[in-house]
């Protein structure tokens, strides 16, 4: 292909440039051409290599951006009320593609308003609701005991009672029996009726409501995406947004336990997006603003 006229100018004068460039002597030091290139960072699975606070690294071991159209099932599970009686509030969680799906890089996990009474199947029997849910965790797929957890994602736009969701973590198995002895940690838990606050707590036996969440932790941009993380030591447990520490705590087990008991064994990852129940502070209601959508761009996990 023939060189247009325009292009044949901008090549003379980029020699021109060149040539001046030449004329005014050598590069001075530190400039781009007259200094060494800084060494790439790092990088593994998860992306960029991240420092432990000891000054050694954590490793990646699991990592889902969601590039895909489907869930990746090789990674996670999807909750089905039918099949499991399981839910929150008077959601009935459904692995229907309205409530759960993955789309232009994001997994969108929605809570809705169907519009009509319906009979939520349970393997107990049934109860009567009008709204569904989505719900995923890498429950049989991914668990681990300690380490760092992030999600990177943003919260509905909701600003009234009703909707509940977040990121949390469950005990693979019930080492110390039902719940809460075995232990809960939510990273992330959110309810629209306090739109701003987005909690971190620890439940087991012997939790102190007041020194167990945290209840200075939260956005002032909940729909905006934001990162939330948790570093989990037999020490204690840190939870940062965006970066930056909002809570610590060492558990104080009700005996027998000693810490780090109960948060000494295998956790799974979950997500969800529901509703709150039909009474209470973030009750719902045929006024809380539906559907409403919980949107992740990553999930990751290092040791």
């Amino acid at each position: 292909m023939h060189a247009s006229l325009g292009s044949v100018r901008a090549i003379l004068a980029s020699a021109a440039l060149i040539g001046l460039a030449g004329l005014a002597g050598p590069a001075p030091a530190g400039s781009a051409t007259g200094a060494p290139q800084p060494a790439a960072a790092a990088q593994d699975a998860c992306g960029e290599v991240r420092a432990k606070a000891d000054g050694s690294t954590w490793h990646c071991s699991f990592v889902d951006n969601f590039d895909g159209r489907e869930l990746n099932l090789d990674k996670w599970i999807t909750q089905d009320t039918s099949v499991t009686g399981f839910r929150t509030g008077v959601t009935c969680f459904t692995t229907a593609r309205k409530n759960i799906q993955v789309s232009q890089g994001a997994l969108r996990l929605t809570a809705r308003n169907e519009k009509g009474t319906f009979l939520c199947q349970t393997p107990s029997g049934v109860f009567t609701t009008t709204y569904t849910g989505g719900m995923v965790g890498t429950r049989t797929k991914f668990s681990q005991t300690y380490g760092r957890f992030e999600v990177r994602a943003k919260l509905p736009t909701a600003r009234r009672g009703g909707v509940h969701g977040g990121f949390w973590m469950f005990p693979l198995n019930l080492r110390y029996g039902i719940w809460p002895a075995s232990g809960e940690i939510d990273i992330a838990e959110w309810w629209s009726n306090r739109p701003t606050s987005v909690m971190p707590s620890l439940h087991y036996d012997g939790r102190d409501p007041q020194k167990d969440s945290g209840w200075d932790c939260g956005v002032s941009t909940p729909s905006a995406y934001h990162t939330y993380a948790l570093e989990w030591l037999p020490s204690g447990l840190k939870f940062f947004i965006d970066g930056k520490l909002c809570f610590s705590r060492t558990p104080e087990p009700a005996a027998p336990l000693v810490a780090p008991q109960p948060f000494d064994h295998p956790f799974s990852m979950i997500l969800n997006m529901g509703v709150g129940p039909a009474f209470g502070n973030n009750a719902v209601s045929p006024s809380t603003p539906l559907p409403a959508t919980y949107v992740v761009d990553y999930v990751k996990a290092w040791h």
